[in-house]
C-alpha cells in the first residue's frame, strides 16, 4: 500500500501536531498499515519497509532512529487513533475526483476510483486513460485484439483490415456458403415433396373414411327395408 502524501491532507494545519511524530521515518509520508520499530516505536510505511528489507537481506531492518538493526512489527492501535481526524483528498484529485475521505476508507476508494489513470490492456498500446473512460478508448484503440470472421485467427484492429483483404479463409468461407446454400435448396425440395406426399396421403385417407361411412349407411337402409 502506498503511503499518503501530507499534501493530500486537507486539514493538515489542524492535525500536524499529532501526525508528524507518526510519519514514516524514511519518506515522511503517512503510512498505511504502518510497521513499528520494537525498540524506539518509530514507523515505516510498507514501501520503505520492503526496500530496506531487500537491502538488509534478513528479518531485521536498519532503523534510522535507533541506528541499529531491529525488528518492525504491525503498529499498535494508538498509532491508528492519531490518524482518525485526517480529512484526505483523493490521490486522483488532479484528474477530477473531488471525494474526501477518512483514513480507514482511503485505500479502498483509491483502488476503485473512476478517476485513476490506468494503462490500456491492449498489447502494444501505451496510452493511459482514466478508468471511467476505458470503454471509450477501447472503441477507437488500434491495438484491441479481434478475431477474423473468415479464419478465426486473431490480430489487432490496426492489422485486421489488411489481413482480411488477403485472408485465404475468405475464399473458403465463400465456397462453404455456396455449398450450404446448395444443401439447403436440396433439403427444401425434399421437404416440399414430403409435405405434398403427406397431404395426398391424408386426402386419400379422408376419402376412404367417407366411402366406408356411405357403405355403412347403405347397409343400414337395406336392413331396414328387409324388416
Amino acid at each position: 500500500m502506498n503511503p499518503i502524501d501530507t499534501r493530500q491532507i486537507l486539514n493538515w494545519d489542524q492535525v500536524k501536531v499529532h501526525l508528524q511524530p507518526n510519519l514514516c521515518i524514511e519518506c515522511q509520508l503517512v503510512p498505511q498499515q504502518p510497521l513499528q520499530c520494537y525498540r524506539c516505536q518509530k514507523l515505516l510505511c510498507q514501501s520503505c519497509h520492503g526496500d530496506l528489507k531487500q537491502k538488509s537481506r534478513g528479518p531485521k531492518i536498519f532503523c534510522q532512529k535507533c541506528k541499529a538493526l531491529n525488528y518492525f512489527n504491525p503498529a499498535n492501535n494508538a498509532i491508528y487513533q492519531s490518524y482518525r481526524d485526517m480529512v484526505i483528498g483523493c490521490l486522483n484529485r488532479r484528474y477530477g475526483c473531488k471525494v474526501t475521505l477518512d483514513y480507514k476508507k482511503y485505500q479502498k476508494h483509491v483502488e476503485e476510483c473512476e478517476f485513476q489513470r490506468i494503462p490500456c490492456p491492449s498489447p502494444g498500446c501505451f496510452v493511459t486513460t482514466l478508468k471511467r473512460a476505458k470503454g471509450d478508448h477501447l472503441l477507437v484503440c488500434e491495438y484491441v485484439i479481434e478475431t477474423c470472421q473468415y479464419c478465426n485467427k486473431q490480430f489487432n484492429r490496426k492489422s485486421m483490415a489488411y489481413h482480411q483483404e488477403k485472408c485465404n479463409g475468405k475464399d473458403v468461407q465463400q465456397i462453404d456458403l455456396a455449398s450450404l446454400k446448395s444443401d439447403f435448396l436440396r433439403l427444401r425440395s425434399k421437404l416440399d415433396a414430403a409435405i405434398s406426399q403427406f397431404e395426398q396421403s391424408t386426402e386419400i385417407a379422408m376419402l376412404e373414411q367417407k366411402v366406408i361411412k356411405q357403405q355403412l349407411e347403405i347397409q343400414q337402409l337395406k336392413n331396414n327395408i328387409n324388416q
